[in-house]
């Protein structure tokens, strides 16, 4: 059983089974309900025993050697003596101006400003400098950026609905 497809091993316990004059006697010929041209033979005839030898023998065709493992690939790269040095990156200036006062400064907020062009400047603002737009090293300035720009916006938001002017403080509560 061992070493032999499992149709092969089939085939055999078949034939243990079944002595060959006991397969000399007919059965049903054809499968019911399929038409006679979709089921194949039942009866045996050596042209059965044929067409299952043909298989056995296409079953024991030499397969090929399998591959061997790819060889990892050593890629080696050969600097030109006329190419210059790559740059070291550098850090966008604006991502040092962290006061609320130098953030202010950028978004440019004025008295002139509707709610339309604010949502408009913020959208601007965060396209320049949302942190997933910034090398790793720039995410805390990037970060501290975009938090103190959207609380600068969302203020001159507020006081414009209370019809307040947006450069003048917040009445207190006394």
């Amino acid at each position: 059983m061992f070493g032999k497809s499992l149709f092969q091993s089939v085939l055999e316990r078949l034939d243990a089974e079944n002595p060959p004059d006991a397969l000399a006697t007919p059965r049903h010929a054809g499968i019911s309900g399929i038409p006679a041209g979709f089921a194949f033979d039942t009866e045996p005839t050596t042209a059965g025993d044929a067409v299952r030898q043909a298989y056995v023998d296409m079953v024991e065709v030499q397969h090929p050697a399998p591959m061997p493992p790819p060889q990892p690939q050593i890629q080696i790269q050969i600097q030109s003596s006329t190419s210059p040095p790559p740059q070291p990156r550098q850090r966008p200036a604006y991502l040092d101006r962290l006061s609320p006062a130098d953030v202010a400064e950028d978004l440019d907020i004025s008295s002139v400003d509707t709610l339309a062009t604010l949502a408009e400047k913020r959208r601007a603002f965060a396209t320049r400098n949302h942190p997933d737009r910034h090398a790793p090293e720039d995410l805390q300035a990037a970060t501290t950026r975009m938090t103190i720009a959207n609380m600068l916006v969302d203020e001159a938001m507020r006081r414009m609905k209370r019809g307040r002017p947006i450069g003048t403080p917040a009445r207190r509560p006394r």
